[in-house]
């Protein structure tokens, strides 16, 4: 297979970049350096952006049932104790 582009990663972005560029007949090879798919242990945050990137690839409407919509983040310290709280406006 000859490659047009090669895409460097096979996470959300990359998956995404590789499927647009599918649409467009163009022909990518992903590569991923992790040898295995890994499904427990991670979570991440789709900002408004990448929702409609996500809608325009037609594959939105598959992860929205599964997505928990954040109101805040709090981190804390472990070496000095000392948390931090942060609220996510929405919209």
């Amino acid at each position: 297979m000859e490659e047009d582009i090669v895409v460097v990663g096979g996470g959300v972005a990359g998956l995404a970049t590789a499927l647009a560029l599918h649409r467009v007949g163009l022909k990518s090879l992903v590569l991923e350096r992790a040898d295995s798919l890994r499904t427990a242990g991670a979570a991440f945050i789709l900002w408004p952006n990448a929702w409609k990137a996500l809608d325009s690839l037609g594959v939105a409407h598959a992860l929205r049932p599964r997505y928990s919509l954040l109101d805040g983040i709090r981190g804390c310290s472990n070496c000095t104790g000392v948390s931090k709280e942060v609220q996510l406006k929405q919209g």
